[in-house]
């Protein structure tokens, strides 16, 4: 397996590969964005796209955001979408690297329960829970 970020000026080249994958992640999410809404902040370097390839092929996606907060900045992970989730996992120092030299103090994913399996070395807490409210919006 061959992982990798992707420079922003590249993404529009493998973007057609990357939206599918992506698009797998709308039915575990809140809908806050479809993945043509990440094209625009990962091509100006807002966010950054990693891909994982094996054999030439693409199986995993993963779209990280350094956020800042008032006391400190850290890499949170926005999505990630693949077919095998456990060699997503061999890449973790490679990401982790890039929030330290990015000057992150620390990482965030917020995600299902079932990830807590797949990142042992991971404290989960707290949980973030949604309440839809379109139905009283008029």
């Amino acid at each position: 397996m061959k992982a990798h970020i992707v420079q922003p000026e590249d993404i529009a080249y493998i973007w057609e590969q990357v939206a599918p994958l992506l698009e797998r992640t709308k039915e575990h999410s809140e809908g806050e964005h479809e993945p043509d809404d990440l094209l625009e902040p990962l091509t100006h370097g807002d966010m950054q796209l990693w891909i994982a390839t094996e054999e030439g092929a693409m199986h995993s996606a993963m779209i990280t955001q350094i956020v800042t907060y008032p006391q400190k900045q850290i890499l949170r992970v926005i999505s990630i979408a693949g077919s095998d989730f456990k060699k997503l996992y061999e890449f973790n120092d490679m990401v982790e690297s890039f929030a330290i030299r990015s000057g992150c103090s620390g990482m965030e994913l917020w995600g299902r329960k079932g990830w807590k399996k797949l990142l042992p070395d991971w404290e989960s807490n707290y949980i973030v829970y949604t309440k839809d409210l379109k139905h009283r919006m008029q």
